[in-house]
């Protein structure tokens, strides 16, 4: 079994691994803190008796060697970064308990067939350069050397290479993974959503990683004196889109309540003055769903409805498709086997879908990949009130640890 102690005292040192925030956690990709937050992950792991190496964007590894040289490596982790004053847990979760895999691995004696290598992943998160999952992409190779010229800190204006020439280790191994390198890549996760704990449930299979569109809807009327014009001869932009607005939200909760999720998460209204009729609204919609085809009906239901209140209140709506992400489904044989280990382990479970991004999506593109969710209270995440219970971390990590055995004999 796995040890809580050591579990929660890998989370309780880098939580504590941060800027200056008011009570959570801010460490940033390529920064002194998240330097310090990796270099203590690798000394944990050369403490369990990994070899340990850095790559150069900024991934470090932990490796058990296999009985059978040149085979592929299994490989577990997450990212080691944070959003700024975020909690505990998100990403360093995953990758503490790949860390506890690979310790329970040697403190039982066994030798897998196949290498086994804990990773902590740079930049998941997005927040330096607004590239989210970069250390994952240019793992898989999405990302190649030519992109560190065209990216660019969100603060600075440095490019991504400026900032590596102080960063990287001059030692680094190439970032970019092999295909024959990697056998599967099985991430741990806290759900950072409340079904889990609602239930009472112990661990998530995740069955995909939801299709994402990005909408935005621009709706325009006539600027007016706000005591002047009477009420029913107003082409008031703020109307349509509150009306607009609210259909969403009450469509996708009755149409798709547990399958969908439509976010407006910015809106602007020009010109923007207490006393003045708006003529312009311009919000965002973030449309999610574990099939693509709930997302492409809601579409047509917002344009539907759109072209309705333009025409009742006079006004002009125009809805843009900014972008689509198709669901991406996790591996069939990775999920049947992270289920039959919580079934040998006495563990309940359930199929669930992931409506955040995370780094196996990329790694899904060139090699099996699955994830595992673990419950966290209330579903917070991204707030420094963010907590998973010890025990969860202790089933997260021995559901990942008889995966990783199946895994081998199987492989």
């Amino acid at each position: 079994m796995a040890s809580e102690q050591r579990l929660q005292a890998d989370i309780d040192v880098l939580k504590q691994i941060s800027e200056l925030c008011e009570g959570g956690t801010t460490r940033i990709g390529f920064t002194s803190e998240y330097r310090a937050g990796a270099e203590y992950f690798k000394s944990q792991m050369e403490r369990a008796g990994l070899s340990v190496r850095e790559d150069s964007i900024g991934n470090v590894y932990g490796r058990l060697e296999g009985i059978e040289v040149g085979k592929p490596a299994i490989v577990s982790g997450s990212h080691l970064d944070t959003v700024r004053c975020a909690g505990a847990y998100d990403g360093i979760a995953g990758a503490v308990c790949a860390l506890e895999a690979a310790r329970m691995l040697k403190e039982n004696g066994v030798m897998l067939e196949h290498p086994y290598e804990v990773m902590g992943i740079i930049e998941e998160e997005g927040t330096r350069f607004g590239q989210v999952l970069l250390g994952s992409k240019f793992a898989a190779g999405h990302f190649l050397d030519p992109d560190k010229d065209l990216m660019k800190d969100s603060r600075s204006g440095q490019t991504l290479r400026e900032i590596l020439k102080k960063y990287a280790y001059p030692d680094a191994c190439p970032a970019l993974r092999q295909t024959n390198e990697i056998a599967a890549f099985i991430e741990l996760h806290d759900e950072q959503g409340p079904l889990l704990e609602a239930e009472g449930t112990d661990i998530g299979v995740v069955e995909n990683i939801v299709a994402i569109s990005w909408l935005t809807v621009t709706v325009t009327g006539f600027a007016g004196h706000a005591g002047t014009v009477p009420m029913p001869l107003r082409q008031d932009a703020a109307t349509g889109a509150a009306r607009l607005i609210s259909y969403i939200a009450e469509y996708t909760t009755v149409k798709y309540a547990y399958s969908a999720t439509a976010t407006i998460g910015r809106m602007q209204l020009i010109p923007g003055s207490s006393n003045c009729i708006p003529s312009r609204c311009v919000f965002t919609i973030d449309l999610r769903s574990g099939k693509m085809s709930n997302i492409e009906e809601l579409i047509q239901s917002i344009k539907a409805k759109a072209a309705e209140i333009a025409g009742e209140c006079s006004l002009e709506i125009h809805v843009n498709i900014d972008s689509r992400q198709e669901p991406i489904k996790m591996d069939g044989g990775l999920r049947d086997l992270i289920k039959q280990s919580c079934e040998k382990l006495g563990y309940s479970y359930r199929d669930i879908d992931s409506g955040a991004g995370h780094d196996a999506m990329i790694f899904s593109s060139r090699w099996p990949a699955a994830m595992l969710f673990v419950p966290c209270v209330k579903g917070i995440t991204h707030n420094p009130e963010e907590y998973v219970h010890p025990e969860y971390l202790v089933k997260g990590a021995d559901v990942l640890y008889q995966t990783i055995l199946a895994l081998d004999q199987k492989e």
